[in-house]
């Protein structure tokens, strides 16, 4: 099984300084996020359609970064769209799917979509609608918590995402199983107060290791969502060392480092 880890987008302000170098051009960003990471998730997909000549600018900046998309929340909030939306959406993201450096499109639901019949049916017309490309799932909807849940998605040919975040009612954590093609994780923080805002310990990134190791599949994406303060691309270079890729810490960054248990 390979495990693979990254981030939960690359392009953000509060990363200036203490990830990036503070002179470093925007449109260079990727190409030094791609210094330390295979794979990234785009994020900005769910506020509005990529732009074509932007992916494929990505494309052309990178060699071998691979891309997660996250779907559009006309598809997965409001629920509302036409064969036309997908379409266009698919449309977007083909120089990556062309290049073979495409890892899945993640439908990530509310807390508001809860398990019953209406919402079911939606995720099977999802399955239908975007057929030929990979999907991930992630459900916040505790009511999902049911072992019935996990089969139909199988059935369906989508995968569905395990995620680490604050305990309570607001979120369906874990539940650390596989389910679909591939395995996928997402960690959000558990900082109840802000999320995204949290930076977890090596201890709980060994602890959350060992959660990873033991699902099933040739393939594993961890994707870390605590982007404050580029919180996220500390965790992901630490959880790289903790699996044994060999990978460095940009000097910025290893400030902020007070152990140095996986030297």
């Amino acid at each position: 099984m390979r495990i693979y880890a990254g981030c939960s987008g690359f392009f953000y302000r509060d990363w200036v300084g203490c990830f990036y170098p503070a002179l470093l051009k925007r449109e260079d960003y990727i190409r030094f996020y791609a210094e330390y990471f295979d794979v990234v998730e785009i994020n900005a997909s769910f506020y509005s359609f990529p732009n074509p000549n932007s992916v494929k600018s990505m494309l052309q900046r990178t060699s071998k970064l691979r891309f997660a998309f996250k779907a559009h929340r006309s598809f997965t909030h409001y629920r509302v769209y036409e064969k036309e939306d997908v379409k266009k959406f698919l449309n977007t993201i083909e120089p990556v799917l062309k290049e073979d450096r495409f890892i899945a499109l993640l439908f990530q639901f509310p807390e508001s979509f809860k398990y019953g019949e209406e919402s079911l049916e939606h995720l099977k017309r999802l399955s239908e609608d975007f057929r030929t490309v990979r999907k991930v799932v992630e459900v916040r909807s505790k009511s999902f918590k049911k072992s019935d849940f996990y089969p139909f998605l199988e059935e369906l040919g989508l995968s569905l995402v395990n995620t680490d975040a604050p305990k309570g009612k607001r979120f369906f954590l874990g539940p650390w199983l596989s389910v679909g093609p591939i395995g996928y994780v997402r960690l959000h923080g558990r900082n109840p107060e802000k999320l995204y805002d949290y930076q977890y310990s090596l201890e709980e990134l060994k602890r959350i290791r060992e959660k990873v190791r033991k699902l099933k599949g040739e393939e594993v994406y961890v994707f870390f969502n605590n982007t404050v303060r580029a919180q996220a691309v500390l965790n992901a270079l630490q959880f790289k060392l903790l699996l044994g890729v060999k990978t460095e810490v940009p000097t910025n960054l290893q400030r902020s480092l007070r152990e140095k248990e996986w030297e």
